[in-house]
């Protein structure tokens, strides 16, 4: 039954998860194998057993930590030494998972929580007990499916009777819950052309045209009356797409310093216009297979949005899409084309 349920939701979780990186999920769930290693105050006839367990990770974004995890684990049939006696040992942890990257796919992490023990069978100093648990892993993400192999080494503290253990694991983190999965239709705010009344004035006086907002389209022309001053607009005089200018060098999704100025006068358009929000549009050249580009432009997209997220521009306002290598605006047989078409721009829609 249990191999049964463990395979239910490995074939669920793959399905959510196909081509797309584990930053873009917002929960983890990591089935894992562990040995460990006890002192002998534990009592028991093998003082090195085995260990198993599942994990539920809940990913954070602007947060020093990086991942919040319940962990249960569970130990069976575990003999006493000197006598006809066995237990099982079920515990579990609340932990604090902090990750330190060491290249685009490999990483480090260490981990602190605390937990509880129960101990079916208590027999001398193997007793329930509250513990603690650190230790530091390496972790790899598997290209584009979110799934990532993980393994650690954890110091395990029992405060009852002052129980130490080493344990080691490793495990398979499988993703659930895709980010930024919301899609903003971009559309344009039909607003009937006022009617203009000339008064008659003597002499036939007409009045002058007005354009109020200063974006070229006069009043009686003009659907978006209150754009911001600076803000290209359209024909109607609403809102066109905003190129921010940013491009990023080949196979990465990292923003340059040099970026952020434009990333600010993006946000300070959206503060000054409360209805707005924006759908990040992000763009790669055509090196590498159709499927990886789709992947870099989604975390390019995604890069950006956290940037406006850190410059007070709510989530909710913000969409990421990636186009891949799919809609270019110079050549790819040369590296200035190349280098134009990793950009990323934004739809403005009211």
């Amino acid at each position: 039954m249990k191999k049964i349920l463990l395979t239910s939701l490995l074939c669920s979780v793959s399905l959510f998860s196909a081509s797309n990186p584990s930053n873009l999920y917002s929960y983890e769930v990591t089935p894992f194998a562990s040995g460990i290693l006890t002192d002998s105050n534990a009592g028991l006839d093998d003082n090195h057993y085995l260990n198993a367990g599942i994990a539920l990770g809940k990913n954070l974004d602007d947060s020093f930590i990086d991942q919040i995890e319940i962990a249960y684990m569970r130990s069976d049939s575990l003999e006493y030494e000197g006598t006809n006696g066995n237990t099982n040992i079920n515990r579990a942890f609340l932990n604090a998972v902090k990750k330190f990257a060491l290249t685009e796919k490999l990483s480090a992490y260490g981990l602190l929580g605390a937990g509880y023990q129960d101990v079916s069978q208590e027999i001398g100093d193997n007793e329930d007990s509250a513990l603690i648990n650190y230790g530091l892993g390496l972790r790899y993400d598997i290209p584009y499916y979110g799934i990532a192999l993980k393994g650690d080494v954890r110091h395990l503290l029992a405060f009852k009777n002052t129980q130490n253990s080493l344990m080691y694991t490793f495990g398979l983190a499988l993703p659930l819950g895709k980010k930024y999965s919301e899609s903003i239709t971009a559309t344009v705010p039909v607003v009937n052309d006022p009617i203009v009344e000339e008064a008659p004035v003597e002499k036939s006086i007409k009045p002058q045209p007005m354009d109020d907002d200063k974006d070229g389209v006069l009043n009686q022309f003009d659907k978006c009356p209150n754009t911001s001053a600076g803000v290209k607009v359209n024909k109607d005089g609403c809102f066109e797409t905003v190129n921010l200018n940013i491009n990023f060098d080949n196979n990465s999704v990292q923003i340059k310093d040099q970026y952020m100025k434009n990333l600010q006068s993006f946000a300070k358009i959206l503060k000054e216009n409360k209805s707005l929000t924006a759908v990040i549009e992000a763009h790669t050249d055509a090196k590498g297979s159709d499927s990886y580009n789709q992947n870099l432009s989604d975390r390019r997209a995604v890069a950006v949005v956290n940037e406006l997220k850190k410059l007070d521009i709510e989530s909710m306002r913000l969409t990421s899409r990636g186009y891949g290598e799919s809609q270019p605006i110079a050549s790819n047989d040369n590296e200035e084309g190349r280098a134009l078409n990793r950009r990323v721009t934004a739809l403005i829609n009211r």
